[in-house]
């Protein structure tokens, strides 16, 4: 298991700083979304890989939790909502209609 001390600094890593062999590959990890929230923390932290940074073939993303409810769907039809109403009261939302 991840020390706290350890997450903080992988928490703090650049994309300079990080060993891609240190980084979940989200094409072979798994997480079993029938798993509560903290069992679903516990399975991530146990695979002793950084929880900041994933990749998918030669792609990094480094990512940020927030203790929250709203799911990434939620945060997806929020944006799409904001750009339908961009559009609308803008035009076709290049240039923000100038």
């Amino acid at each position: 298991m991840i020390s706290r001390e350890e997450l903080l600094r992988m928490k703090n890593m650049s994309f300079d700083e990080v060993n891609p062999e240190d980084m979940i590959d989200i094409d072979d990890f798994h997480i079993d979304v029938t798993l509560s929230k903290s069992e679903k923390i516990k399975q991530i932290l146990e695979s002793g890989k950084n929880p900041y940074f994933l990749k998918s073939g030669n792609t990094i993303i480094k990512i940020g939790y927030a203790d929250t409810t709203r799911t990434i769907e939620d945060a997806l039809e929020s944006l799409a909502s904001l750009e339908s109403k961009s559009e609308t009261e803008y035009g076709n939302g290049c240039n923000g209609g100038w």
